[in-house]
């Protein structure tokens, strides 16, 4: 460890407060007592308003309320979850660590959410009917169980998975110390989580429907069918949300992954909608998906008081994929997904290239260029063959012919395609830190001034950078960031003749700023402090705002996640992340089981979702409520 870092490094990083983890301990498991409770009423034949409430979604949704209910409020809470999120890593970036689960505001939505998808998927699974005359064509059925639809499977496994992420979030704080990125393992797998619950929110009403006869999806107007369109837009505010060190410019890692997620998470949302929702999909899962993006953001930027993010744009992507489609699907959806990748690689690289210099706070440069327009075609590739994947399998295409030619060894292309997407994020992830890289910075024109963010009028001064044993001839970025001031401060520093750097506004240099300078060329990312502020809960020091001073330039990640433990065995953190990631790449397993078995569904003959059309020999024929209610041991 380089002397820099040796003076940098934390003593430690504790976990949350175990009051607060107690608090949270007791509310979630009285709550889910209580939920349980509520299952095994209904399923005796009471809990009166939860029959309410599925009679009236059976009435005005037409699906099954076993399905319409826990359905319906999983896409609600995941939208929290993505409000609750964003909210907290703006706060993150503006003031730094909190003080456990409830020690910020946005934590709250964020637990309500990730909690309320974790219930309903126990709460699907409860009212799943016991007569399997009534129960899921493609239900699980499990020895001294009823029968389990598949959705509400998938819905418990995700909701259980995403909110198990918050315990395990303070135990990886307790052993590695705070890992400041949006990208840390526990921190994945809320976003899986999220992704895995909000899709089975929308396959448990595909289930539903198609157990009545009915058919949710594949119409000639996507209005009237809008689940492709919806489950596309979930998809967007995910990606969306992965991208956020770059829509906040603070970015831990290489520039390339910009285009990399915007061009996979197109491909894979917008050509889903497509092939799937029929003509206009595509353009409504914009229509859902930019209006909560742009009320989100102007929520955060204003009344809540916190740095706003900027937003990736989708309208070209989306316009790609529609007019593609004039053709029809290009004799295969996988073909129609490739040619559309290709294009948002490329006619989709261009526009949001545009869109970086208008509303992004790092904007691409053509040093992005040579690398960046071959990772995105790949990726738009990877993606829309992905895209199309999933179409066909929620079609039932895969394994039957009922909406054109099954589809030859699909699980060999959905290898490739996913093996393709994997070499292009290790390829992204792999970055340099040279060595002997210095940064000289000189301080001038000290004076009190507005800070960004709520911090007031501190002292802020001019700043003016030598960089010596690294190239600058073409950087991605060479920029000024502050953070966790109480605001972000962000400035691209000018070159100047003599070969110096200098920034364009007034740097914060007091309170609680960490300031440094960045450096991403190519492959080499390296920073070096401007000033940092001291840490006790940490023990560390700060770094000085000096008139002039020669600092080591160092690996970017090691001052943004300063709160991480050091000495701890590599071969601990390595074994954590690989587990976590090998338990995502299981949900995403379980995710394509489901969407197969639910594919495969052929609705049957068309029957009102509620008991008063339950067919002969099951328990509930009376068509009275009380009647209906009465023979509640069949739901």
């Amino acid at each position: 460890m380089s002397p820099l870092l040796a003076q940098a490094a934390p003593a430690g990083g504790a976990g949350a407060p175990l009051d607060q983890i107690a608090i949270v301990a007791a509310a979630t498991s009285g709550v889910t007592l209580l939920m349980l409770w509520l299952i095994a009423s209904y399923r005796r034949g009471g809990a009166k308003p939860l029959r309410a409430l599925s009679h009236l979604a059976e009435r005005y949704v037409g699906i099954p309320g076993w399905a319409a209910v826990p359905g319906l409020a999983t896409i609600a809470f995941a939208l929290i979850i993505i409000l609750g999120a964003t909210w907290d890593i703006g706060l993150h970036i503006d003031v730094g660590r909190d003080e456990g689960p409830l020690g910020t505001t946005a934590h709250y939505p964020l637990l309500v959410g990730l909690f309320g998808v974790f219930q309903m998927g126990l709460l699907a699974v409860g009212m799943a009917p016991k007569n399997p005359k009534r129960s899921s064509p493609v239900a699980i059925r499990i020895k001294g169980l009823w029968p389990l639809p598949a959705g509400g499977v998938l819905l418990l496994a995700g909701g259980a998975f995403g909110f198990a992420a918050f315990p395990l979030d303070d135990l990886w704080h307790r052993t590695f110390g705070q890992d400041v990125t949006l990208w840390g393992p526990t921190h994945l797998m809320i976003v899986a989580g999220t992704a895995v619950g909000g899709t089975a929110g929308v396959l448990l009403l595909v289930e539903g429907a198609r157990s009545v006869g009915r058919e949710p999806a594949n119409g000639k107007n996507a209005l009237w069918r809008p689940l492709p369109a919806l489950l596309a837009a979930i998809f967007l505010y995910l990606w969306a949300a992965a991208l956020h060190e770059f829509n906040w410019g603070v970015p831990q890692y290489r520039m390339v992954w910009h285009p990399l997620l915007l061009a996979l998470g197109a491909g894979q949302a917008l050509v889903l909608a497509r092939v799937w929702g029929g003509r206009g999909a595509a353009l409504l899962a914009l229509v859902i998906w930019a209006p909560v993006q742009v009320f989100m953001s102007l929520m955060i930027g204003g009344p809540l008081e916190v740095t706003a993010p900027g937003m990736p744009l989708f309208v070209a992507e989306v316009a790609i994929v529609e007019l593609l489609a004039i053709r029809g699907m290009w004799r295969s959806p996988v073909r129609f997904g490739a040619v559309a990748g290709v294009l948002i690689g490329t006619v989709g690289f261009a526009a949001e290239y545009a869109w970086t210099h208008a509303i992004m706070p790092i904007p691409w440069t053509p040093a992005l260029l040579p690398e960046g327009v071959p990772v995105a075609i790949l990726a738009g590739v990877g993606g829309g063959v992905l895209g199309a994947l999933m179409a066909q399998a929620l079609q039932g295409s895969l394994s039957s012919s009922k909406t054109g030619p099954v589809l030859k060894r699909p699980l060999v292309i959905a290898s490739a395609a996913g093996v393709l997407v994997i070499a292009l994020g290790v390829n992204a992830f792999t970055a340099t830190t040279p060595k002997g890289a210095t940064a000289t910075m000189a301080l001038t024109n000290l004076r009190q001034g507005d800070a960004p963010g709520t911090g007031g009028r501190q002292t802020v001064g001019d700043l003016r950078v030598r960089f010596a044993g690294v190239s600058t001839k073409d950087p991605m970025y060479i920029s000024a960031l502050g953070w966790q001031g109480k605001g972000r401060y962000l400035n691209d520093l000018r070159r100047q003749p003599d070969g110096s750097f200098v920034s364009t506004s007034p740097v914060p240099l007091t309170g609680k700023w960490k300031s440094f300078v960045r450096l991403q060329e190519g492959r080499t990312m390296l920073a070096a402090p401007i000033r940092m502020a001291p840490d006790a809960a940490i023990k560390f020091k700060g770094f000085a705002a000096e008139a002039n001073v020669t600092r080591p330039m160092v690996a970017d990640r090691s001052l943004m996640q300063i709160e991480r433990k050091p000495g701890v065995p590599s071969w601990l953190w390595t074994g954590a992340t690989l587990t976590v990631l090998l338990a995502i790449l299981g949900m995403a397993i379980l995710l394509a089981a489901v969407i197969v078995r639910v594919g495969a569904m052929t609705p049957g003959k068309r029957r009102d979702p509620s008991d008063r059309a339950a067919p002969a020999g099951d328990e509930a024929t009376a068509a009275s409520p009380r009647a209906r209610v009465a023979a509640g041991a069949a739901d």
